[in-house]
């Protein structure tokens, strides 16, 4: 009887090939689950850079205009200096880029904003559209 029970520890002294393999299984699944939930962090946080970003040049937009009397023609006129010899508003072309990196959207009418402002906005990879008006929209 004693010779069984020292052989069965001796036996047992590592752990098997499939007890490997069924620990690292489980270890490549959640990593591809924490991956997946990763990326769609860093989507959700990209929407919110471009939120920002088209936030941040509408106001830009409103100083433009309280200086000058009219909205900018285009966005490009934010990079330059204006008529008056004010500027340049932007001093970083970048920052006419989405997060994506293709231009902002811009509509001098501003019908989103009921023509307080102009809308400028992007559009996700997803077909989202994203802009500087209220959210309630």
């Amino acid at each position: 009887m004693i010779l069984r029970v020292a052989n069965k520890r001796t036996r047992r002294a590592a752990f098997t090939l499939l007890e490997m393999l069924v620990v690292v299984a489980i270890i490549v699944a959640l990593a591809g689950v924490s991956t997946f939930f990763l990326f769609g962090a860093m989507r959700d946080s990209e929407k919110d850079i471009a939120r920002i970003k088209c936030k941040s040049l509408g106001d830009v937009c409103v100083q433009f205009s309280i200086k000058n009397k009219h909205f900018p023609g285009s966005l490009q006129e934010l990079l330059n200096k204006d008529q008056k010899g004010y500027g340049p508003y932007l001093e970083d072309p970048d920052a006419l880029i989405d997060p994506w990196g293709r231009p902002f959207m811009y509509d001098q009418s501003g019908q989103h904003n009921r023509g307080r402002r102009p809308d400028i906005s992007a559009q996700a990879p997803d077909g989202m559209i994203i802009g500087n008006w209220p959210e309630n929209q």
